[in-house]
């Protein structure tokens, strides 16, 4: 089978793969779009990274392809409609970079609070300044998406009294109960949360969840820090709640080229950072995700040349993981 990488994978993960099918190791072919669709055409299953979209114009280059593997995980620039159609197994490393993920917020955290809230292109202290200590705040988990039950975790045990809000888990909850979180009302959580952790999992009708109307009920001089999608946010309105002094810091952890653009209301907000998605990125994250992602592609290979010889292929669903 012909498989084409487009993200590096760990070496001794690759090498089990190249022992198993003829793999090809291409990155440059994310710069040069002509010369990546000439060559998905023979490809049976691709590793990507985040950027690269996958959409029903790509999936036309590539008749033959079984298998998109992707080793960090998330909805954007995947569309699995597309993908279900064309019989594409989807396999995402989800749970490769939860640890890394909730390590991440737990160190933005501690840096808001120990910075007093003064954050810029590089964060430092400043002496006659004192930070606080994360012990005896109160944290809001904005979103229980699997990285949220790793932080709650570590911040129970620093001190923290942590509360908590997801709009698509109930209050009542056996698992808000195990985490140790106090759920709450949106409202409510801000009200009282000392700095908010978001990392809620991005559904369309979300789209903007955090406006004004949200915003208004922060406590004054709130630190936020996200690895949430952007489009969650009213940027305007996040951009007016920094400036008001609402929210007091903000550290969102990104690619998303908006947050950067010339005209985004962010450009000019005071005690913002923002970083190009580093969150999941760690040595254990990526050779987590490269073992899972080898294993089930080949898994996904060989099933797709089963169902092939049977004559199967096109009435059974595909999975996506």
């Amino acid at each position: 089978m012909d498989i084409l990488l487009l993200e590096e994978l760990v070496a001794d993960a690759r090498q089990w793969l190249e022992a198993r099918h003829h793999v090809d190791y291409r990155p440059e072919l994310l710069e040069d779009e002509a010369l990546l669709r000439g060559r998905l055409y023979k490809v049976d299953a691709l590793v990507v990274p985040p950027r690269l979209k996958i959409n029903a114009q790509l999936l036309d280059y590539a008749p033959r392809l079984a298998a998109v593997g992707r080793i960090h995980d998330g909805t954007e620039n995947l569309d699995f409609e597309a993908c279900q159609k064309r019989h594409v197994r989807v396999i995402q490393a989800s749970s490769a970079t939860v640890r890394a993920s909730a390590e991440h917020q737990l160190c933005t955290l501690m840096q808001l609070f120990r910075s007093g809230g003064q954050v810029g292109p590089s964060l430092s202290l400043r002496r006659g300044a004192p930070g606080r200590e994360i012990n005896d705040s109160v944290i809001g988990l904005f979103g229980l998406a699997p990285p949220a039950h790793v932080l709650a975790t570590m911040l129970v045990p620093l001190g923290a009294r942590v509360v908590g809000y997801d709009p698509a888990v109930h209050r009542n909850a056996e698992l808000w109960r195990r985490l140790g979180v106090q759920p709450m009302a949106l409202a409510d959580m801000l009200e009282v949360a000392d700095a908010v952790s978001m990392q809620v999992i991005y559904a369309s009708r979300y789209r903007g969840l955090v406006n004004d109307r949200v915003l208004a009920a922060c406590k004054p001089g709130q630190l936020w820090t996200s690895i949430s999608r952007p489009s969650l946010f009213d940027l305007d309105a996040l951009a007016g709640a920094l400036r008001s002094g609402r929210i007091g810091a903000l550290m969102m952890d990104s690619d998303d080229e908006r947050l950067t653009a010339p005209d985004s209301p962010l450009r000019h907000a005071p005690n913002v950072r923002i970083t190009p998605r580093l969150a999941p990125y760690t040595q254990e994250s990526h050779l987590r995700g490269s073992w899972y992602l080898v294993d089930r592609i080949h898994e996904a290979l060989m099933l797709n040349e089963t169902r092939s010889q049977r004559g199967t292929l096109d009435s059974e669903p595909v999975p996506l993981d």
